[in-house]
């Protein structure tokens, strides 16, 4: 049990920096694209403050005005066969426009959780835990 434990919490430690990374590199004028609201409310919830596009945005009449200011897209979709199959889809819509795209947090994400979770949705079940790791690790910074 105590072995789960530290699983667990060195899942949420990772959480916790990935969420940064993200942020960070929303400062650099990047946006996440994830499947659906459900996905982009987990990312909220978790801390992300950056643009988030969604499957419906992108397929709207306003496309252009949902990648205005947007140089690079982190494409953050499902680890299962169809958020493969879309994420391959995206890199072909995004590249035509000058949009640079990585999938290296997606495959980040997927080896820290040993592929449990397969869709984004669900790490919304760590939200909760997520402030007292960042107060702690602020504490050992101190």
């Amino acid at each position: 049990m105590i072995q789960k434990d530290r699983k667990y919490l060195e899942f949420i430690e990772f959480l916790v920096a990935f969420i940064d990374e993200l942020n960070d590199l929303a400062m650099e004028d990047a946006a996440i694209l994830v499947e659906g609201q459900r996905d982009s409310r987990a990312l909220v919830d978790l801390g992300y403050r950056g643009r988030i596009l969604t499957r419906v945005s992108l397929s709207s009449a306003r496309v252009d005005a949902s990648l205005k200011g947007v140089k690079s897209v982190v494409i953050l979709t499902d680890m299962d066969k169809e958020g493969r199959r879309l994420a391959a889809r995206y890199i072909d819509f995004f590249v035509p426009r000058g949009v640079k795209t990585s999938m290296t947090q997606r495959k980040r994400l997927k080896r820290a959780s040993h592929g449990v979770f397969l869709h984004v949705e669900n790490l919304a079940r760590f939200a909760p835990q997520v402030p007292e790791i960042r107060g702690l690790t602020e504490k050992m910074r101190l």
